[in-house]
């Protein structure tokens, strides 16, 4: 009997150990941070539609990547989030290290400007030449890096306060030039906005947060998988190829949720994070990858709405690479679909095409997978530790079902899971202290999961 534990249990630690490999990606982009659902007209702030349901599909119920931060001492050492005092902040989904900015007069002062020159020249050559931190290899931020960590639920600052204090109203200079005038340079605003000015001139000084970090941004990592959808191996979402134009923002967003290509079903509109992936801030005119046929010199609708304004959306225009926010109903603009990479609905009750086999995930009893029979385990070794409907077991379910099920892998790695399912709970219902291992295993996973 303990060398069938130890099998089970080593073959569950395999089951989550590739899970959490098949889940990551290159590049992650992280969630925008917007919680709150809205309509299309006014300040209005709505309960959270179900599906079928007017403006079911925006932004707060596709969670991808949660934004998640760490603050960090003057060595770079981990501190808690209870802590009052604080030089760095870590990304916790990019890995990326930013400066904290203060109001006592130093080189982190955050009323401070340059321009462009002098931001790299004077600010970024002083830290490195002090080892800020204990580094020597700060930057200024790619404008990527820099949208990223935009909170789209606070405005303004858009950013997360309670992690990035002392953050002044104005906008930030990116390293990138702006290639359609290279004497330009992108900057983000305090507000959200992605624009451009003049890189050197004294009256359009702006605003500096130093990064470090290894740059997680490359072009041409794009597949065209013949079927009329683009995959993108480094962010690992699936994106529709040809784009769609004269949509609303809510027009878009039902049209998303209705799409079937390439026997998907689960096609959504980009939050506006996503979208932006796709520009190629070295091209200009258009400034995307030529895997997109066509491309539309307009702008294309995101799922997420400017929080400051709820009558109007974000959206990103891929002449040139600008994002701006705009009112959602008297116009018409360019739509592309996306699926995959680590987002999916709220509602955990789903039926997912993949290829073109049904696979049926309500709940944790009942699974049709690829290939097989319909298995019934009741209950789950999940159900089993956690309760079934707890916090850990809907996370579980969740990743099961917009994850896994999306690959060939990880769809026998689900089946592989419910072979074993009657075998684990058996032995966890003999043995408390193998339960114990189960569950600490478990734990230890749910973390990379989230």
């Amino acid at each position: 009997m303990r060398t069938k534990k130890i099998v089970v249990l080593v073959s569950l630690f395999a089951i989550f150990f590739l899970s959490s490999i098949a889940w990551a990606v290159d590049c992650p982009i992280p969630d925008t941070g917007q919680t709150k659902c809205y309509g299309d007209v006014g300040n209005e702030i709505i309960p959270c539609p179900r599906p079928g349901q007017d403006f079911y599909g925006q932004d707060a119920q596709y969670p991808c990547n949660p934004q998640s931060y760490t603050k960090l001492d003057s060595n770079g050492n981990d501190l808690p989030v209870s802590a009052t005092e604080w030089v760095m902040v870590r990304d916790n989904v990019t890995g990326l290290i930013w400066e904290n900015k203060t109001d006592d007069w130093s080189i982190h002062e955050t009323i401070d400007s340059y321009d462009w020159q002098d931001a790299q020249d004077i600010f970024i050559a002083t830290l490195n030449n002090t080892q800020f931190g204990g580094y020597n290899d700060w930057r200024l931020p790619s404008v990527i890096e820099l949208s990223y960590i935009r909170n789209l639920d606070a405005y303004p600052p858009s950013i997360n306060t309670d992690y990035f204090v002392n953050t002044s109203l104005g906008e930030y200079w990116s390293s990138t030039t702006y290639v359609c005038d290279p004497s330009y340079a992108w900057g983000v605003a305090s507000y959200g906005c992605i624009g451009c000015k003049k890189s050197s001139n004294g009256l359009n000084d702006r605003k500096v947060r130093a990064v470090r970090g290894e740059q997680c941004e490359s072009f041409g990592n794009f597949v065209d998988n013949g079927n009329g959808t683009v995959t993108d191996t480094f962010t690992g979402l699936m994106w529709q190829q040809d784009a769609q134009n004269d949509y609303t923002w809510d027009q878009a967003i039902s049209y998303c949720e209705n799409l079937i290509l390439a026997n998907h079903t689960d096609w959504r509109l980009p939050d506006v994070n996503e979208l932006q992936s796709l520009v190629d801030y070295s091209k200009c005119n258009p400034s995307i990858d030529p895997v997109f046929p066509n491309i539309m010199s307009g702008c294309y609708w995101s799922s997420t709405t400017f929080a400051e304004n709820p009558s109007n959306a974000w959206y990103v225009c891929f002449g040139e690479g600008f994002v701006l926010e705009f009112d959602k109903s008297p116009y018409g603009d360019y739509v592309r679909a996306v699926r995959g990479g680590h987002c999916g609905s709220l509602d955990t009750s789903t039926t997912t095409t993949v290829a073109s086999t049904t696979t049926t995930l309500s709940g944790s009893t009942t699974s049709t997978i690829s290939g097989s029979t319909t298995t019934t385990v009741e209950p789950c070794p999940t159900e089993t530790l956690y309760g079934e409907h707890s916090e850990e077991a809907e996370l579980l379910r969740y990743f099961r079902d917009n994850v896994l099920s999306q690959t060939p892998e990880g769809r026998e790695l689900i089946k592989f899971y419910y072979e074993l399912s009657a075998s684990i709970v058996k032995a966890m219902e003999e043995d408390e202290e193998f339960k114990a291992q189960v569950k600490e295993m478990i734990d230890g996973v749910l973390p990379l999961i989230r």
